[in-house]
């Protein structure tokens, strides 16, 4: 295991790099930062913030019942258009996700990128607000929950399992295998205990300011851990 102050190097070209979100890439839970700027537009009640950072410590403890929290949400947004979504996703990208980057976040992914590997979000949060997110890092493509829309709102959950837990490794086969890449030769960021599925599963897995049970894992893995700085910005 290499254990180092920012993010791993590579002699060799990962197959692809499968890249969590919320903890790996900013200190914060991007479901949380949304939720609060529909709040301060006065889309979304306080106490819709209040549940979605009690829901972004249970994933941060890796007890997130992801099921519970996806149909709650869709239900807390169902009447605003996905287009204003959309909208209001890049702001909120913008002004509060970007300024929360780890340092060297955007160098190492170019860098791998520039390597030829892909690079795929994997986030169990809503695809429209890690959009903006995936085009900033130029990321080949993204894995999220499935989601149903109808009439430009959104409905429902769509099929597969929710992309949590188990379901991001669901998703991160599916993906390889449609693409013809092996999942021995690609690497896994995450910084959660809920994402050691996915982190097994992979030919290398860095994580990111792990936990004391992830940290533990880590070591008896011999997984690379990465320590980068505080955000240039927690505004």
């Amino acid at each position: 295991m290499t254990d180092v102050g920012g993010w791993p190097r590579f002699d060799r070209a990962p197959s692809v790099a499968f890249i969590d979100v919320d903890g790996t890439l900013l200190a914060e839970t991007t479901t949380y930062l949304f939720a609060r700027i529909l709040m301060r537009r006065g889309l979304l009640r306080r106490s819709s913030l209040l549940r979605a950072l009690y829901h972004g410590l249970q994933h941060r403890f890796g007890r997130l019942d992801y099921g519970a929290l996806i149909a709650y949400g869709l239900k807390c947004i169902a009447t605003i258009p996905v287009v204003e979504l959309e909208r209001i996703a890049y702001e909120n990208f913008a002004e509060h996700v970007r300024p929360r980057l780890y340092p060297g976040v955007v160098d190492h992914f170019n860098a791998l990128r520039a390597m030829g590997t892909p690079l795929v979000l994997v986030s169990s949060s809503p695809g429209l607000v890690i959009e903006p997110l995936r085009i900033y890092l130029g990321c080949a493509d993204s894995l999220t929950t499935k989601v149903v829309i109808s009439r430009g709102r959104l409905v429902g959950i769509g099929h597969g399992p929710p992309c949590y837990g188990e379901g991001k490794l669901f998703w991160a086969e599916e993906w390889a295998g449609r693409h013809g890449l092996a999942m021995s030769e690609a690497v896994a960021y995450a910084d959660n205990w809920s994402d050691r599925a996915l982190l097994g599963r992979v030919g290398r897995a860095v994580v990111v300011h792990p936990g004391k049970r992830l940290a533990r894992l880590a070591r008896e893995r011999g997984w690379d851990v990465a320590r980068p700085g505080k955000p240039p910005s927690s505004a």
